[in-house]
């Protein structure tokens, strides 16, 4: 972990553009350890205790396709 000295001042980021960065990095090192790129899936944020432990890769095969816009669908 990092010390709080040698933090970065992060409050005039936006929540946004620091969860932009951080999916970025997340796709480099998947990339990097598994030699393919993240294209589906979701990245998991692991808490024990309230704690901050780990982040989890779950990846896909394909896309995932909300009912809602399954073609043919009226609603």
């Amino acid at each position: 972990m990092m010390e709080a000295s040698s933090k970065k001042d992060l409050s005039q980021v936006s929540d946004a553009e620091i969860l932009e960065e951080a999916a970025e990095r997340l796709k480099r090192q998947y990339l990097s350890e598994h030699g393919v790129e993240f294209r589906f899936g979701s990245f998991h944020f692991v808490f024990h205790d309230g704690r901050f432990q780990a982040v989890e890769d779950w990846p896909r095969s394909r896309r995932y396709l909300s009912p809602k816009r399954v073609a043919g669908n009226k609603e």
